[in-house]
């Protein structure tokens, strides 16, 4: 790039300026595709990890209580 400005007598500085720019928004895509890929990656450890302790700790005291309900009139008692 420096050879470039100095062969077609361009100012040094603004084309240090034009890559620090284009090294930005190049770092910057990276950034959002990354952050877009997130997601998908989060999915396969929420649903084995997270759902079901999840699902224990909603729907546990209810089945408890259902299951103290109706046992003993299942027993015949």
């Amino acid at each position: 790039m420096l050879i470039q400005t100095d062969r077609f007598g361009t100012s040094v500085g603004q084309a240090l300026r034009v890559h620090s720019d284009s090294m930005r928004m190049n770092r910057r895509l990276r950034a959002e595709e990354m952050a877009a890929k997130l997601p998908v990656k989060l999915m396969l450890p929420l649903i084995v990890f997270i759902f079901p302790s999840l699902m224990v700790v909603i729907i546990g005291p209810g089945a408890i209580k259902l299951i103290r309900n109706f046992l003993p009139a299942m027993s015949g008692s």
